[in-house]
């Protein structure tokens, strides 16, 4: 009896294998031309359709969005509406009346109109058997899959907003393995897949520094998202949570459980009752509960009754744990490779448009939102300024600007308020020291500045002597701030003398210590003969 052939690709050719040794460098010039080009509106929708067509789904609808702050309030926005009569959504139109609650709600009914939400209510259940099956498939390979609109992704994993490219690797995978032998999958495997998450590697010219630069830009994008909902930041959420179940908890700061801006300005819009009532009406039978959601599972089981707050931040986590702001697909150069050495027979024709497609997104680095009939796209910011170690950073305004008006304001990479930067003057000491970020509150600091601080704080002085003066003052959450105030010993044209604080550390004790320290010097060796 015959033993069967493997007929799966088993041998790479001379060429390839060269261009193998070589594929680094190529992955990074067709990534960067596909950043310098971008993509159009027609083109973004072509890659969604071939994407969903891949998993085999129906094609979604695709919209777009003015920045990523509607990538998130979009999908809530859009599960109130659809869910509620046109009465109860003229209320809601009428109370949120703040310019990006208004304009996200005219953008809204610019874009779906009753026809269309019914439509997308009839695909939910048209999708459900597609839905099933890839369950099956994916549960199986521990992957993920696609929920409805009205709901976000599920699955095993923590970080669920990456379900949807989770699932496009996975489905990659399967047919990878059914047309190469494992030996040339593990080989391939090993020499292309990129810790870096596949950006260009060489820095030549200004759009791979834009390239390099956004890694740090969606980082922080995506903090500064949750931090307007609360969303994602476990610790503030729990201790909310802990807070609200009695005195026990009573030591919790009450600066820590601060409700997200988002939350809050919903609230007072419509009133907490109001939002109740809300809550109760869309919640009983047409929805999956979306109450805590946003929490981890362990925290669920210490509630026991509802909150208008919780729910419609449950509804903020239908957007933000399904955004995907920066997608770092490791593992999608194992398949470019094939189509780049030009290896016939490899894949199927639409998995070659996949992984084609896949190269395009991951190259512009575009936030999505996708859910199984509906996909939100943001579009890129009007303007992004950056330090020279590529960090969001403006001094004279928004660090990032988009369409609908939604700015980050940025200091070499922290994100802070606007007055921060606009109007530093008009910050207190009260407010800086009630500043639970420290990264924030330090560049609080500096844009008051250190002297003003020290003395509207009424800083202790340590010491003093010859060499300066130490000042210290403690900090909530971090360790004493203490400076010492050194005296430029060359005057000024005007004959007056500057000034100079120096941080040091909490241990010192006498000025000249803490001057010795900067010079890198114990006290008893610092002995200048003149000062500069």
């Amino acid at each position: 009896m015959k033993e069967k052939r493997d007929n799966r690709f088993a041998e790479l050719s001379p060429k390839a294998q060269t261009f193998l040794d070589e594929y680094r460098a190529f992955w990074d010039e067709k990534l960067a031309a596909a950043t310098a080009n971008g993509m159009s509106d027609e083109q973004c929708i072509e890659v969604m359709h071939s994407l969903y067509n891949f998993l085999g789904l129906p094609a979604p609808a695709v919209v777009s969005v003015e920045s990523p702050l509607q990538l998130m309030l979009m999908p809530a926005l859009l599960r109130i509406r659809a869910l509620s009569d046109e009465s109860t959504w003229k209320m809601v139109c009428n109370n949120l009346q703040l310019p990006r609650w208004k304009h996200a709600i005219e953008q809204l009914e610019s874009k779906f109109f009753c026809e269309d939400i019914e439509t997308l209510l009839d695909r939910r259940r048209e999708t459900s058997d597609y839905l099933s099956k890839i369950k099956e498939m994916e549960t199986s390979s521990g992957s993920l899959y696609l929920d409805s609109v009205f709901g976000r992704p599920k699955g095993q994993s923590v970080n669920t907003r990456l379900g949807f490219f989770e699932s496009l690797i996975s489905r990659l995978d399967a047919d990878m393995t059914g047309a190469v032998t494992p030996e040339i999958y593990q080989w391939i495997s090993r020499e292309c897949r990129w810790n870096d998450g596949g950006l260009p590697g060489v820095w030549e010219n200004w759009v791979n520094i834009e390239a390099r630069a956004e890694s740090v830009r969606m980082g922080q994008l995506r903090t500064a998202i949750q931090n307007l909902s609360n969303m994602g930041t476990t610790e503030r959420a729990a201790l909310r949570i802990f807070r609200d179940r009695g005195e026990q908890t009573s030591f919790v700061p009450e600066q820590i459980v601060r409700q997200g801006e988002l939350e809050t300005e919903f609230i007072e819009q419509l009133g907490e009752s109001t939002v109740n009532i809300l809550a109760q009406a869309l919640s009983a039978q047409q929805l999956e509960p979306t109450i805590y959601e946003s929490y981890p599972p362990a925290l669920e089981q210490l509630l026991d009754g509802s909150s208008s707050g919780l729910w419609f931040t449950g509804q903020l986590a239908v957007g933000f744990n399904s955004s995907i702001f920066f997608p770092q697909i490791d593992r999608l150069s194992i398949f470019t490779f094939f189509l780049d050495a030009d290896e016939k027979g490899i894949f199927q024709n639409d998995t070659k448009k996949a992984i084609e497609h896949l190269r395009l997104f991951l190259a512009n680095r575009t936030p999505i939102c996708p859910f199984a009939e509906i996909v939100f796209v943001a579009k890129p910011p009007q303007s992004c300024e950056l330090d020279e170690e590529f960090r969001l950073h403006s001094l004279s305004g928004p660090a990032l600007q988009y369409e609908d008006g939604y700015r980050l304001y940025s200091i070499h990479g922290v994100s802070v308020h606007d007055r921060t930067v606009l109007a530093p003057e008009t910050l207190t000491v009260s407010e800086i020291e009630s500043e639970i970020n420290l990264e924030m509150r330090r560049v609080m600091m500096d844009q008051f500045g250190i002297a003003r601080y020290l003395e509207e704080a009424n800083a202790e002085i340590l010491h003093e002597d010859q060499y300066g003066t130490l000042f210290r003052r403690r900090m909530a959450g971090d360790e004493p701030l203490v400076m010492v105030r050194v005296i430029n010993s060359t005057p000024e044209p005007d004959g007056s003398f500057k000034h100079y604080f120096l941080r040091v550390p909490p241990f010192m004790r006498t000025a000249k210590e803490a001057v010795a320290w900067t010079f890198d010097f114990e006290a008893d060796q610092y002995e200048p003969e003149e000062e500069t």
